[in-house]
C-alpha cells in the first residue's frame, strides 16, 4: 500500500502541478488528477504514486524516472455511457447483418427443394443441416481465427430478429437456420473473446480492436518517455502506449497490461507481456523475442530458452538464469549485477564493452549449445573469475578471414589502422587457424574502443589492399612471361659461351663482352667450386653465394658503367645504382633473403644500363624498378632502401 502524500485525495489542475513541479516538488502522490493535460510536460521523477490519471494526457511528455506505483489509469466515468449506447448500436447492427446472413444461407441451400417449404417435415430437415451448416462455419471462423463479427450480446437480440429479416427469402427455412444456429453462434464468440482477451495471437485483429474502442478517452501515454519510469500494481486498463519509449520501465505485478494499447512496444508481445508482469519465466521459451529495454530485475528465468532473443538495455540484476539458454542473445547493454548464470549456455552471444558482468554469480557455463565445453573444464570459477573471462573478449576485436590470409595486405592495413586509430592501442593478441582457410585474429583495443568501427574499417582497408596487391602480382606475372623470353635468349647465348671455353686450354683470357671468372673454393678431389658470369646477367653457379659476394658481383656490373661525362652536373647511373645498393646492404628492416632479391634488381638495372635505348633493355630497367618498389611497400617510412627509392627511381627512370 503506497503511503498517502500531502495532495491525498485533492484534485489538482495541471497548471498547478506543473508550477509546484517547477518549484523544486516532485510527490503528488494521491493526488486527483483526471483530465489533465501534461502534453509535451517534462515530469522526471515526479511520483504519482496513487494518484487518479484516468483520462490525462502525457502525450509526448518526459516522465523519466517517474513513478506511478498503484496509480489508476484508464477511461473517466463519463465515457462509459456513450461507450455502451455505441456498443448498443453496433450490436443491434450486427444482429440484422446475423439475420440476413443466415436468411441468405437458408435461401441459397433449400430454395431448389420448394416441397419441403412450409411443412413439418421440411423445417425440421432445414433444422438439422441449418445447425450443421453453421456448426462448421463457426468451427472454421474458431479454428483459422478469422475476425468474429458478431459478439455473443448482438448474437442474444439477433435470435429474435433473425426469423422476420430471413422471411423476405424463405421464411420456414430461414428461421429454422437462424434458430438451430444461434446458441452455437453464442458459444463461437464467446470462446473467441476469450481466446483473444488471453493473448492468442489468431484473434488479434479482435482484441486490437476491442481494446482501441474501450481506451477511447483514456490515459495517453502517446509517444511520452517512460524510461526507468514505475507502474507497478498500477491499474493499467485502456491506456494508450503508442509509440511510448519504455526503455527499463516497471511493470511488476501491473493490472490490465493486456487491455491497453500498446502498439509495437515489447508488453504488445504477450509472452513478453506476462514476464514484465509476473517475472516468471521459468522453463519457457523466448526464441528470437524482443526484449530489448525491459525490466526484469529479480525475474525467474531458470532453464528459460533465449536463444536468439534481443536483450540489449535490458535490466536483469538477480535475476535467475541458471541454466538458461543464451545462445547468439543479443546482450548489448545488459546489466547482470549479481544475476546467476550457472550452467548457462553462452554459444555467440553478443556482448560488448557496455554489458556490466560485476559481481555476476556463476560456478560453470557452457560455451557451445547442448552444454558442450564447460568452462571451467572440472572446477568451478572463484569470486570475479567468470567477469575476467568475458571482460578479455570485450577487450578485443576480432578479424575472421575466410579464405585464407594475404599477410602483405595485412601487415599494411594493420599500420594504417593503428594510425587511425591511436588511442585505440591496437596490438595483436593471437591467431588461430580454425581450418578450411579461416584464420581468426584477435586484436587487443583500450577499453571504450568503438570495436565494430575498428573491425569495418580493418576490413574495408585489407579488401582494398588486397586488390591492389592483385592487381601487382598480376603485373609481375605478365613481367616474368617477358623475362621468360629474355632468359631463355640468355640460356642460348651461355650455351655457345660453355662450348667455347670447352674447346680452349684451361687458362682462358677472353677480352669481349663474355668473360669466365675461374674461383677456386677448397678444391678437394674432385670437388670443384666455379662461378662463370656472362653478360653480368646469367650466372652457372656451383656453391651458394653468401650476401658479400653477391653484393661484390653487383658492385662489378656497376663499375663497368661509364662515369659523368666532364662538364654535366647530373649524377650518372652508375652512382646512382651505387647509392641504391648501399642503401639495400644498409636496410636493417630487409631480411638476408630479401637483401639478396633487392641487389638482384639493382644488378639487372646495371646490365639495362649498358645499352639504356635498346627497347629490351628498357623493358627490363622497367621490370627491376616495379621489383623494387614491390620490396619497399611493406617497409616503413624510416627504411633506408624506402627513402631510397623514392628518391632516386625517378631519376634512374629518365635515364632509359
Amino acid at each position: 500500500m503506497v503511503e498517502r502524500g500531502q495532495y491525498h485525495g485533492q484534485r489538482l489542475k495541471a497548471q498547478e502541478v506543473l508550477r509546484r513541479y517547477a518549484a523544486g516538488e516532485r510527490d503528488f502522490r494521491g493526488a486527483i488528477l483526471r483530465g489533465c493535460n501534461f502534453r509535451g510536460a517534462d515530469l522526471s521523477e515526479a511520483d504519482f504514486s496513487g494518484a487518479d490519471i484516468r483520462g490525462t494526457n502525457f502525450t509526448d511528455a518526459t516522465l523519466v524516472s517517474a513513478k506511478f506505483i498503484e496509480a489508476k489509469a484508464g477511461v473517466q466515468r463519463r465515457w462509459f455511457f456513450p461507450q455502451l449506447l455505441v456498443a448498443i448500436v453496433l450490436a443491434a447492427l450486427a444482429s440484422l447483418i446475423a439475420g440476413a446472413v443466415w436468411g441468405v444461407l437458408a435461401h441459397a441451400v433449400f430454395a431448389p427443394n420448394a416441397s419441403l417449404i412450409d411443412t413439418e417435415v421440411g423445417d425440421r430437415v432445414a433444422g438439422v443441416l441449418g445447425l450443421l451448416i453453421s456448426l462448421g462455419a463457426l468451427g472454421l471462423l474458431y479454428w483459422r481465427g478469422v475476425v468474429a463479427t458478431v459478439v455473443a450480446v448482438a448474437v442474444a437480440v439477433a435470435v429474435a430478429g433473425a426469423v422476420a429479416i430471413a422471411g423476405a427469402f424463405a421464411v420456414a427455412v430461414a428461421g429454422a437456420v437462424a434458430i438451430a444456429g444461434a446458441g452455437a453462434t453464442i458459444l463461437t464468440s464467446f470462446l473467441i473473446s476469450r481466446r483473444a482477451l488471453l493473448g492468442d495471437p489468431r484473434d488479434q485483429l479482435v482484441r486490437d480492436i476491442a481494446v482501441w474502442f474501450s481506451s477511447k478517452g483514456g490515459t495517453r501515454f502517446i509517444r511520452a518517455n517512460l524510461t526507468d519510469a514505475t507502474f507497478e500494481k498500477a491499474i493499467l486498463k485502456s491506456t494508450h502506449f503508442y509509440q511510448a519509449t519504455l526503455t527499463r520501465t516497471c511493470f511488476h505485478l501491473s493490472k490490465k497490461l493486456n487491455l491497453a494499447c500498446l502498439g509495437k512496444t515489447i508488453p504488445a508481445n504477450f509472452t513478453v507481456q506476462q514476464l514484465l508482469v509476473t517475472l516468471r519465466g521459468s522453463h519457457q521459451s523466448f526464441v528470437g523475442l524482443n526484449i530489448r529495454g525491459a525490466y526484469l530485475v529479480g525475474a525467474d528465468l531458470t532453464q528459460a530458452d533465449l536463444t536468439e532473443a534481443d536483450l540489449s538495455q535490458a535490466t536483469l540484476e538477480k535475476v535467475a538464469l541458471t541454466r538458461a539458454n543464451l545462445t547468439k542473445t543479443q546482450a548489448l547493454g545488459v546489466c547482470f549485477h549479481q544475476a546467476d548464470l550457472t550452467g548457462a549456455t553462452l554459444e555467440a552471444w553478443n556482448i560488448d564493452s557496455t554489458t556490466r558482468l560485476e559481481e555476476a554469480i556463476c560456478d560453470y557455463v557452457y560455451l557451445l549449445n547442448h552444454q558442450q565445453e564447460r568452462r571451467p573444464n572440472s572446477s568451478i570459477f572463484h569470486p570475479g573469475e567468470f567477469t575476467k573471462l568475458f571482460q578479455e573478449v570485450l577487450d578485443t576485436v576480432d578479424l575472421i578471414f575466410q579464405n585464407g590470409i594475404d599477410w602483405k595486405a595485412f601487415i599494411r592495413t594493420f599500420q594504417q589502422v593503428q594510425v587511425q586509430y591511436e588511442e585505440a592501442e591496437l596490438s595483436v593478441q593471437s591467431i588461430e587457424n580454425k581450418g578450411d582457410g579461416v584464420v581468426v585474429i584477435k586484436l587487443n583495443a583500450a577499453p571504450g574502443t568503438d570495436k565494430s568501427a575498428v573491425r569495418q574499417h580493418f576490413m574495408e582497408g585489407y579488401q582494398t589492399a588486397l586488390k591492389e596487391a592483385e592487381a601487382r602480382y598480376k603485373a609481375q606475372l605478365d613481367a616474368k612471361d617477358e623475362q621468360i623470353v629474355d632468359y631463355r635468349q640468355q640460356n642460348a647465348n651461355m650455351q655457345e659461351v660453355v662450348k667455347l671455353l670447352a674447346s680452349r686450354p684451361v687458362t682462358v683470357d677472353v677480352k669481349t663482352d663474355v668473360k669466365a671468372i675461374a674461383e677456386s673454393k677448397s678444391m678437394q678431389g674432385d670437388d670443384y667450386s666455379r662461378n662463370v658470369s656472362a653478360g653480368g646477367e646469367v650466372k652457372v653457379t656451383g656453391s651458394t653465394l653468401n650476401l658479400g659476394e653477391i653484393g661484390g658481383q653487383v658492385s662489378n656490373q656497376i663499375n663497368q658503367l661509364p662515369d659523368t661525362a666532364p662538364g654535366t652536373d647530373k649524377p650518372s647511373l652508375k652512382e646512382l645504382l651505387t647509392q641504391l645498393k648501399d642503401a639495400v646492404e644498409q636496410d636493417t628492416e630487409l631480411s638476408e633473403i630479401e637483401k639478396k632479391e633487392a641487389l638482384g634488381e639493382v644488378a639487372k638495372l646495371a646490365e639495362a644500363g649498358g645499352d639504356p635505348q635498346a627497347g629490351a633493355m628498357q623493358r627490363m630497367a622497367k621490370r627491376a624498378m616495379d621489383a623494387l618498389k614491390s620490396i619497399t611497400e611493406p617497409l616503413s617510412d624510416a627504411s633506408k632502401l624506402a627513402t631510397a627509392c623514392k628518391t632516386l627511381l625517378p631519376i634512374i627512370v629518365a635515364l632509359f
